[in-house]
């Protein structure tokens, strides 16, 4: 290997330190780390939120960067426990898989009103 594919193959390594996803539309559940592990979409207590992660309904569990994200803490917050649809990147480095988030819609609001003929 020459020495300039060398540099060019570190070169590349410092660029792309991290692999992204395209954004994509993604749907789950805003919960705490340990409701979304176990599994316990209605049932997740909120002293269970020391970290709060986002559950897709494929079941795979991504930890929330906000650093990347265009939303705030509150945005989380109001959308805890409740199912979300949300559009941003994957990323995955050394971190392990972490979900930045631009934009982010609770599916059923709580206190929305269905109306239907029975």
């Amino acid at each position: 290997m020459s020495i300039r594919m060398g540099w060019a193959i570190l070169a590349l390594g410092l660029v792309l330190p991290a692999a992204a996803e395209e954004p994509g539309r993604m749907q789950g559940h805003i919960l705490g780390l340990q409701c979304a592990e176990q599994g316990r979409i209605g049932e997740c207590y909120l002293k269970w939120a020391d970290k709060v992660v986002f559950r897709s309904v494929a079941g795979d569990i991504y930890s929330i960067d906000l650093a990347a994200s265009g939303i705030k803490q509150e945005g989380l917050d109001e959308a805890y426990g409740l199912e979300v649809e949300l559009y941003g990147k994957v990323l995955r480095d050394g971190q392990g898989a972490r979900v930045g988030i631009s934009q982010l819609n609770i599916v059923k609001p709580p206190g929305s009103k269905e109306f239907f003929k029975g």
